[in-house]
């Protein structure tokens, strides 16, 4: 509908908008469209329900390679070998069905010589979420900010109607 409409604009001569009565059926479309999605959206999110070790199950395993990369990173590796050595190990946890919760620090040691025995605490699904830091990340802070903000341009819409 959008195009639709930029096109009908674009092709106006300068003083002449009687083809502006072209525009109706895109924005009245788009709100059909609109309309459609939110019910759709309200129905789903409406039955959903939370499984908090499912997804703490689901956010374990081989997901949070970059952050042990970004680790490696953090102790001076350019990211370019991080990635190589990540790579490999996660190649060879690929081989033996293991993931990064298996590994000793004698393991992780293996892989590079600058992994410490922090790595253990830092490679989590919770560090790798509270560790970013830009506002529209998955940072418990940037969340709760946006939900904040979300809520109240509901709370505006709620006073409109």
């Amino acid at each position: 509908h959008l195009v639709g409409m930029l096109t009908t604009i674009k092709g106006l001569p300068t003083g002449y908008n009687k083809d502006l009565q072209e525009d109706k059926e895109a924005v009245f479309g788009a709100e059909d469209t609109v309309g459609g999605c939110l019910a759709v959206v309200r129905s789903v999110v409406g039955g959903l329900t939370l499984d908090r070790a499912r997804a703490a199950a689901a956010a374990s395993g081989l997901l949070l390679a970059t952050d042990v990369a970004d680790y490696l990173v953090g102790r001076g590796v350019p990211f370019r070998r991080a990635h190589e050595i990540v790579g490999a190990l996660v190649r060879q946890l690929i081989a033996e069905k293991r993931d990064f919760e298996s590994l000793s620090l004698a393991d992780w040691r293996a892989a590079s010589d600058l992994f410490e025995a922090d790595v253990v605490a830092r490679v989590t699904p919770a560090v790798s979420v509270a560790a970013k830091r830009t506002p529209q990340s998955t940072a418990p802070d940037a969340v709760a900010a946006r939900l904040a903000e979300v809520r109240a341009w509901l709370d505006g819409l709620g006073r409109l109607c």
